[in-house]
């Protein structure tokens, strides 16, 4: 059944009269849409495992962030931090004491990697806030702990083709939505 939603306001026209029936049960209680309704984001969370894939998802996060203007975070989970070559970790603080100033410099490829896709959204025209993080251990367990600690308003994950039944059962897509309580795009 299509409804079109062009109306016509003659006594001939049954269309312009449609109202719910019992069968479809919808009320303007129950199916309210306006303004007041529509969720907003503020904050978008954009997972990024270094592979090519990982660049659509980074495109429709930050679409995303630039038609709504939420502020945009890049997630990277690194599973075996003594497998990654030419990163070096230097830390320094004022007066040498331990405190909240310490300043604490990054540098390697793995960075230089997230900077420029930083640059790339820019250069697309998302100019809000863009930010990458980096976590260290299990995947599905440190993004879902991220969303929790994030105060996130939408994840954007990659997932692969399920081409089985099984598959769809044990992925890490649905490992990690039956563990957040926030609204979920999937980008295959």
């Amino acid at each position: 059944m299509t409804v079109d939603t062009e109306y016509e306001h003659s006594s001939n026209n049954e269309k312009a009269n449609l109202k719910p029936t019992k069968e479809s049960n919808l009320t303007h209680q129950a199916f309210p849409i306006s303004k007041e309704t529509l969720p907003s984001l503020s904050k978008i969370l954009s997972t990024d495992d270094g592979k090519d894939e990982s660049n659509k998802v980074l495109n429709y996060a930050a679409s995303l962030s630039k038609s709504t203007g939420a502020e945009l975070l890049i997630l990277r989970i690194i599973e075996g931090i003594d497998k990654i070559e030419d990163v070096s970790v230097q830390g320094s603080s004022e007066d040498n004491m331990r405190s909240k100033d310490t300043k604490l410099e990054v540098k390697g490829q793995i960075i230089n990697e997230m900077e420029i896709k930083i640059k790339s959204c820019k250069e697309a025209g998302c100019q809000n806030k863009i930010s990458y993080k980096f976590r260290v251990g299990d995947p599905i367990e440190e993004i879902v702990n991220e969303v929790k600690e994030g105060n996130y308003d939408l994840i954007v994950l990659r997932s692969t083709h399920i081409d089985s039944w099984m598959k769809s059962l044990f992925s890490d897509a649905r490992k990690i939505i039956s563990n957040i309580n926030i609204p979920v795009l999937m980008v295959q």
